[in-house]
């Protein structure tokens, strides 16, 4: 038998559920890949194992050497969890509106976590995108670029759209999920639309973010602040390509927690924020289409990493946002 031989080997493979539309009347399959099953709990497991191993592969990187890399989170967990794995040191910048469960994981993986001011833009050098590139050019440090790695579209490529296909047996039409990076559905979707130039692949991206219009519009708007996490940007990535994405959906924050919270207490289905953000826009899609259609919804996260945020109510309630669960998606 089998057994694997570090954690790493056990990401990936993530299962789909089948979401209830809300409604009675015959409509598409509605399926949540849950990529929080992932021993890191979240889908940039996938990314931190394969940009390290890769790295390491091609001696870029060896046991001893520091990583760094700026996060909302989740890619801080996932590469700190990998880098804990290959013996590597982990450092992490990250913005202060990053919830404290985050952060406290990130620590207990072994990571130097630099917290940076939520208002500071991608280019103040106060940043957590500024800081940790700098902090990597000043020290010689591996600089893990998830914003502007092309690698970060491969390992989506190569893990997620494969697997995605691979579970619907190719009957996927629609593929949704949340722009943070914009590597996973620029990844998955361009081997979704290798496979079947049909499917479409539909980004949803908080209000606030730049990325709506940029891909819209081809403009680079000022960001505004918004309070989801893991999703939207205020800069333009070169982890994003637009070619793959035929349709954005701008959802907000009280729409965001609403969902997310409707469905963890409905279905018992652990979403985080970002979540509800791609389940809003999901039933959007889903409200046209008939049962000959498939949507498949990334959930990136859970809501575990936010209970101290939208799962709370004297969070959610200090923040101006209702805590009735009521979502009209």
């Amino acid at each position: 038998m089998h057994y694997p031989n570090s954690i790493a080997e056990t990401i990936g493979n993530t299962p789909l559920v089948r979401i209830p539309l809300d409604s009675n009347r015959p409509g598409p399959t509605l399926l949540a890949k849950l990529e929080y099953v992932n021993p890191g709990g979240s889908v940039k497991d996938r990314l931190a194992k394969y940009v390290i191993e890769k790295a390491m592969a091609d001696g870029r990187l060896k046991k001893g050497d520091t990583v760094i890399d700026n996060t909302s989170g989740n890619t801080g967990i996932g590469l700190a969890m990998i880098a804990a794995a290959y013996d590597l040191r982990c450092i992490l910048t990250t913005a202060e509106k990053t919830s404290a469960e985050k952060v406290d994981l990130m620590k207990a993986l072994g990571a130097e976590v630099i917290r940076t001011p939520t208002e500071a833009s991608w280019d103040d050098p106060k940043s957590c995108y500024q800081l940790a590139k700098q902090m990597a050019e000043d020290n010689g440090y591996f600089h893990f670029n998830q914003y502007h790695s092309k690698e970060n579209i491969e390992a989506h490529y190569e893990t997620t759209g494969r697997e995605i296909w691979e579970q619907t047996k190719g009957e996927i039409t629609h593929f949704v999920g949340g722009i943070g990076t914009g590597g996973t559905v620029s990844g998955a979707g361009k081997f979704l639309k290798e496979q079947n130039p049909d499917i479409k692949v539909i980004a949803v991206d908080p209000v606030g973010s730049l990325f709506t219009d940029y891909i819209k519009n081809g403009r680079i708007i000022e960001a505004s602040t918004y309070f989801v996490e893991g999703i939207g940007s205020d800069m333009v990535t070169k982890a994003l390509e637009p070619e793959y994405i035929d349709e954005v959906i701008q959802v907000s924050d009280e729409q965001s927690f609403a969902m997310a919270r409707k469905i963890t207490k409905k279905y018992g289905i652990l979403a985080g924020g970002s979540s509800g953000t791609v389940a809003y826009g999901a039933y959007q899609i889903a409200r046209d289409l008939g049962p000959e259609h498939t949507i498949v919804m990334i959930f990136a996260d859970s809501a575990i990493r936010y209970l101290s945020k939208c799962f709370s109510d004297t969070w959610m309630i200090k923040q101006g946002f209702s805590i009735t669960e009521k979502c009209e998606a």
